[in-house]
């Protein structure tokens, strides 16, 4: 199944997305704030980064900014915001950086099965 990084400081719902796609079969990784969703990111080899815009340290803005200033030697394959940020000029500038953009007010944990679904490459 897919490598997975969700990026999410709000704990508890780190674990539900976390365990919900782990139910699935996905690899999980966890990070809480930008500098260290940076760090795993930079390194690279995701299928799909689960990536929060409103973080501690560093933006998810911010952090994907660097990575395309510096990409890793092993692409992340899709990067995908999840947030609660749902207009404005955040969501013009994620969907320039990323491959999507997910509201998680208006998601459950198993419409997130679906909407990974959607993202994940094709093998």
């Amino acid at each position: 199944m897919a490598k997975i990084l969700i990026v999410e400081d709000d704990k508890s719902l780190q674990d539900v997305y976390a365990e919900t796609l782990r139910a699935e079969g996905h690899t999980i990784e966890t990070a809480d704030d930008g500098k260290v969703a940076l760090n795993k990111m930079a390194q690279g080899g995701w299928d799909l980064v689960l990536l929060d815009i409103v973080l501690p340290e560093m933006s998810g803005i911010d952090v994907m900014r660097q990575l395309v200033n510096n990409p890793p030697s092993n692409p992340n394959k899709r990067v995908v915001f999840l947030t609660n940020i749902d207009r404005g000029e955040e969501v013009k500038k994620a969907l320039s950086l990323g491959n999507g953009y997910i509201i998680k007010s208006q998601i459950t944990p198993g419409d997130l099965v679906g909407e990974v679904n959607l993202y994940l490459p094709v093998p």
